[in-house]
């Protein structure tokens, strides 16, 4: 039998008036007594989001149902002013207004019930969870949404109604967790495709480092022309003083884009009655009147109409050797503006691993260049906040670049006003800029990711019209939606793998590597050196338990050849099935995780690694893994060789029978060094050849 949930009376009452936000450090300009009390049905969030990046974080009630309403506002009040239970810890702002959406869906799938959350079974919290997974929710989303069920059973002490049972401890629930487990140390984030980087990491560059300087002197004239004051005071003799000048160049009248040609602007090539009332520096209302139409269309007659309202500004930039435009329209420097600033972005967060949030919050002068005797830049450090684990204010971070990210950042310098410190403002012009105090400083994740497509469209649209072959690459006829995330995730992975197969290619690779892991993050913990050790762990596994499935190559050999083969085949009974290796990446991570064989294949060798004879152990090295920089590979007994190790050293013995085939000219000392190690590389090579050739 079925029961109408009914409003419970509070278990602690709280007072209507009573300021949600009581406990949050607030923003300077948000007053404690001006933010939402515990009696409105709107709690506005935005004040205690610290972050320059912030955007507008509401709790609407009204959204809940009425019978759960006062339910709701209890838990979410005990959640913001930090008043948690034993074992809870405390919530984000930006985490509490996640779980809100999931805890309203949860108490508006209760409404169906008709029963208070107190009445609700076990059965009844199974046939939600049965619908929750119903919902194709990715597997983090169905965490949070778990999360925050057991948030009403977590806090209940807080609450006048709430669950009877940890749902966590239902059956149900524990079997769908064992059969997706959520591993923290797991980056499940996906990388961006080799063939979509490239294309968009060359444009961004160029943006950077080529057209940067058209769009800037075209922005310059546009702000000119809208900050113009009147050429006079009668309207129609400032009017017939910008036709006077276009007669004089001889240069045909603006007209409107079509995507913006509406109403009084005219259509179909008529002149653009705004533009000129600009460039008159008067409003436009006075330029619809019939005696300054009249001017405008005899102006016209005479010298015919343009198809856009370009600038005076004409580009020098150049792709290939071609100018990249003929002339900027005024009405597209807000859109190479934003492309421009998206494009240092991507720079910035390609080439140097850093997050979002710490791109956001750059600072005007946040670069600084490290010279030697000489005055070279030997090195760039990039000074911001990091806020990974650091708290809402974030804390005092330095990370190591290289030069294109700090011409990105020289770049962003100037895009700014003088006052403006942050390197992400929104543009002047926008409408984000002109709300700042609501939308928040600095553009948001969300604005980024629009910005990135709306840059690969246009690359694809510049592309298409000049039959170019650098366009992004489409997957079923769409742009790939890239996130913020996958940036440093595809870095990792590169720095990781290094492919490619050029010198260039992997020299640039390593080159990033040095440079951000000398001196990646100051006081915070970026996790980026963990990450790219992840990557080359995961790597070196999918090379193994390849290796470890091809019956047909040769045997290890080498002092520790025969264990190497015991390990591959140890690892070929978890990782191949049916003569096939497991190809998911999360299962073949874990599989990898509990059954590490310890091979670390390499370009000369391969190291069997055993702590016990290892020759590169040092008191300060790691213990669990070979110091490859420090291996003594002809000395060592966990040397093992594949074939292309053999081939590797074979390159290397012929090297160097050429050095010492012009022996005469080397000093003795060199000489005999490398006579003994023709000598040693030869002997090793003997002993350990694989049978077949021996």
């Amino acid at each position: 039998m079925t029961h109408t949930a009914q409003a419970p009376a509070h278990r602690a009452a709280v007072p209507e008036d009573a300021l949600v936000l009581a406990t949050r450090p607030l923003r300077a300009e948000a007053p404690l007594e001006e933010t939402s009390h515990y009696g409105d049905d709107l709690w506005t969030l935005t004040p205690a989001w610290l972050r320059a990046d912030r955007k507008p974080h509401r709790l609407d009630f009204a959204q809940v149902p009425p019978s759960h309403r006062d339910t709701a506002k209890l838990l979410f009040y005990a959640l913001l002013i930090e008043d948690t239970p034993p074992g809870e810890e405390p919530i984000t702002i930006s985490s509490i207004r996640a779980y809100f959406t999931s805890v309203r869906h949860f108490l508006l799938w209760a409404q169906g019930r008709r029963l208070p959350l107190a009445q609700l079974t076990g059965d009844d919290l199974d046939a939600y969870h049965g619908e929750l997974t119903s919902l194709r929710l990715s597997v983090s989303g169905v965490y949070r949404h778990r999360r925050a069920v057991r948030l009403l059973w977590a806090y209940r002490s807080r609450l006048a109604d709430h669950l009877g049972q940890d749902p966590l401890r239902r059956p149900l629930w524990q079997a769908w967790a064992r059969a997706n487990p959520r591993r923290y140390d797991e980056n499940l984030t996906d990388r961006i495709p080799e063939h979509v980087i490239g294309p968009l990491l060359i444009w961004a560059l160029r943006w950077v480092d080529d057209l940067a300087d058209d769009v800037l002197a075209a922005r310059a004239e546009r702000d000119s022309i809208d900050a113009r004051p009147p050429a006079h005071p009668d309207p129609l003799v400032a009017l017939q003083a910008v036709l006077d000048d276009f007669r004089r160049r001889g240069q045909p009248l603006p007209t409107a884009p079509a995507r913006l040609a509406t109403g009084w602007r005219g259509r179909g090539g008529s002149p653009n009655f705004a533009y000129l009332a600009r460039l008159a520096g008067h409003p436009s209302y006075p330029f619809r009147k019939a005696c300054s139409r009249r001017l405008i269309e005899e102006a016209a007659r005479d010298l015919g109409a343009d198809a856009d309202s370009p600038l005076r500004h004409v580009p020098q930039a150049q792709v290939d050797g071609q100018r990249w435009l003929e002339q900027i329209s005024y009405y597209d420097v807000g859109q190479f503006e934003r492309l421009l600033q998206v494009s240092c972005w991507i720079v910035i967060a390609y080439l140097s691993g850093l997050r979002d949030s710490e791109i956001k919050h750059l600072r005007r002068g946040c670069v600084s260049a490290q010279r030697d005797t000489d005055g070279r830049i030997y090195r760039y450090r990039l000074h911001g906040l990091a806020f990974k684990g650091e708290g809402v204010h974030g804390a005092a971070a330095t990370w190591i670049v290289t030069a294109p990210v700090a011409r990105a950042v020289a770049v962003l310098e100037r895009c700014q006003p003088a006052d403006e410190p942050y390197l992400f403002a929104h543009p002047l012009i926008s409408a984000n800029h002109q709300r700042h105090h609501v939308a928040g400083r600095v553009r948001t994740s969300a604005t980024t990711i629009k910005d990135i497509i709306a840059l690969a469209k246009w690359i694809n649209s510049y592309c298409a019209a000049r039959s170019r072959v650098d366009a992004i690459p489409e997957d079923k006829g769409r742009l790939p939606r890239l996130t913020p995330r996958q940036f440093r995730r595809t870095l990792a992975w590169f720095i990781a793998r290094r492919p490619g197969g050029t010198v260039a290619g992997a020299l640039q690779y390593r080159h990033q590597r040095i440079q951000m892991f000398e001196g990646y993050a100051g006081t915070s913990d970026s996790g980026f050196r963990d990450e790219v050790e992840a990557e080359e762990a995961f790597a070196r596994g999918q090379f193994l338990a390849e290796l470890g499935a091809n019956d047909d190559r040769p045997s290890l050999t080498g002092p520790a050849g025969e264990e190497a083969e015991a390990r591959l085949a140890e690892l070929a009974r978890h990782t191949v099935f049916d003569g096939q290796v497991v190809t998911d990446e999360a299962r073949l991570r874990r599989i990898l995780a509990r059954h590490d064989a310890r091979l670390y294949p390499g370009t000369f060798i391969t190291c069997v690694y055993n702590p016990d004879r290892a020759l590169c152990r040092s008191p300060e090295g790691p213990a669990d893994q070979p110091v490859m920089a420090d291996c003594q590979p002809l000395a060592c007994r966990n040397t093992a060789l594949t074939s292309a190790n053999r081939q590797a050293l074979a390159s290397h013995l012929a090297r160097l029978e050429d050095a010492l085939a012009d022996g005469d000219r080397l000093a003795p000392y060199v000489r005999h060094r490398l006579e003994e190690q023709h000598r040693a590389t030869a002997a090793f090579l003997t002993r350990h050849a694989p049978e077949s050739a021996e």
